[in-house]
């Protein structure tokens, strides 16, 4: 806008120049070695400009071409310098990517590739105020303003800055809102923050670019209609809750938290059978010992025989699962069924030998050998095994490997969405392991 102004003041300003020289054009007259001139005033000014231009003309473009070949050459070693500086982020070199960032800091004068990888050289030297004063330097212009928002919100959500993120991903979004990775980032904020109507919409966003698939949509509508009822819970809105925690369960049937809730719900308003009956259908899908427990919680004060007889009904849905089994041992241990536990146990225990034994299982084989009187340096063989056998399955976040004591709608040591998954250890470490992305995917995401 300056420079328009300027250039419109110098063209009125010449406009001005030549109307005064049109009203007074003067008259000149020179005479030299009998020749004699005559001419206006304007017209010797002109072309004294013209000669004076005529002359000049080489030197400008002289030093026009050195210019150009001086900036040429800057931009070429600045371009050398970005290379090598994004080569050194890929091999974490920390020192050589700070060293050819700053040279194409200096060479490429504030283009955006040059920025950014100052950016990501400060981040990996551990200097965070200085790469959020790189991406702010971003926001400046168009073409890189998306680019420093990313920064950014990246640095955002790593600090745990809910609120800033929520502004930097809604100011993003006006700018791509199609992106995926926005989208994504968004999604994951709004359900860090517990905005479950914003995260529905997001999630109809998604759906509507066809970013996740129908099957994953219903889910993570299921995950966030359970996230409802835990607050309408709170709130003793246990009607809102109980239809919140059904369309959960409708929408995801392995949901185990949401089977227990509408099990407890139903359970405290009288309908026993009706909890039973979810329990069940719970088991049958994924069995869990917390399922058993509160299958067993649904009658209080039962005899030790008429539960028997429930959880029976409880195994009958899943029998061959290990935990049907485990329960059916349980149970035959307690009412002193020693040669019925001993059938059930025997394929997950096997002989102490077998590596793959089951740790509940071994722990009852050495109670039901302590009961069969078979001596105590068996009961302690079958210890010592169980301190050796498989680790009892845990709730594990596939992305960093933490295990949080409960489930959780997102991981409450990194925040991802839905990653919690029921299983042993040493199969969710190696599928935490498996997805961890390489040096060069981790120097990607900006």
């Amino acid at each position: 806008m300056v420079r328009l102004l300027r250039l419109f003041a110098i063209l009125i300003a010449i406009a001005l120049a030549v109307a005064w020289l049109a009203d007074n054009p003067g008259h000149l007259t020179l005479e030299w070695r009998g020749y004699r001139i005559e001419s206006s005033f304007a017209l010797l000014l002109l072309s004294a400009n013209f000669f004076y231009a005529l002359l000049h003309a080489p030197l400008w473009a002289y030093g026009w071409w050195r210019g150009a070949r001086g900036q040429l050459a800057r931009q070429s070693s600045g371009l050398e310098a970005l290379t090598r500086g994004m080569t050194a982020i890929a091999a974490g070199n920390a020192r050589d990517a700070q060293r050819f960032a700053a040279r194409a800091g200096r060479l490429l004068n504030g283009k955006p590739l040059a920025l950014l990888m100052q950016a990501q050289a400060a981040e990996m030297r551990g200097d965070e105020a200085a790469a959020r004063g790189y991406f702010q330097s971003m926001l400046a212009t168009p073409e890189t303003e998306f680019l420093g928002l990313r920064g950014l919100l990246t640095q955002a959500v790593r600090q745990g800055d809910t609120d800033y993120a929520g502004r930097l991903a809604d100011r993003a979004m006006r700018l791509q809102p199609k992106s995926p990775w926005l989208i994504h980032q968004k999604f994951e904020i709004e359900c860090a923050a517990g905005a479950w109507p914003q995260a529905r919409e997001t999630l109809g966003r998604a759906a509507q670019t066809k970013q996740i698939t129908r099957p994953e949509r219903n889910r993570r509508l299921a995950l966030l209609a359970y996230a409802v009822a835990r607050e309408a819970l709170e709130k003793d809105g246990d009607a809102e809750a109980l239809a919140q925690a059904r369309a959960a369960l409708k929408g995801a049937p392995d949901l185990v938290p949401a089977a227990l809730l509408v099990a407890d719900l139903l359970a405290r308003s009288g309908k026993p059978d009706r909890a039973a009956r979810v329990l069940e259908k719970s088991w049958a899908v994924s069995p869990q010992p917390d399922v058993a427990v509160a299958y067993e919680a649904l009658v209080p004060n039962e005899t030790p025989s008429r539960m028997a007889v429930r959880l029976r009904k409880l195994i009958a849905a899943n029998p061959q699962h290990v935990e049907s089994r485990l329960l059916g041992a349980e149970m035959a241990l307690a009412a002193g069924e020693t040669a019925r536990a001993r059938e059930l146990l025997t394929p997950l225990a096997g002989s102490a030998e077998n590596i793959h034994a089951n740790r509940r299982a071994c722990l009852m084989m050495a109670q039901l050998v302590r009961a069969q009187g078979m001596g105590e340096q068996e009961v302690q063989r079958w210890l010592a095994r169980a301190s050796q056998a498989a680790p009892d399955p845990v709730w594990q976040c596939r992305a960093c490997g933490k295990q949080p004591p409960d489930w959780r709608i997102t991981c409450p040591s990194c925040g991802e969405f839905d990653s919690l998954a029921w299983g042993t250890r040493a199969a969710h470490f190696a599928t935490a392991s498996g997805s961890k992305p390489g040096l060069l995917a981790q120097a990607a995401p900006l």
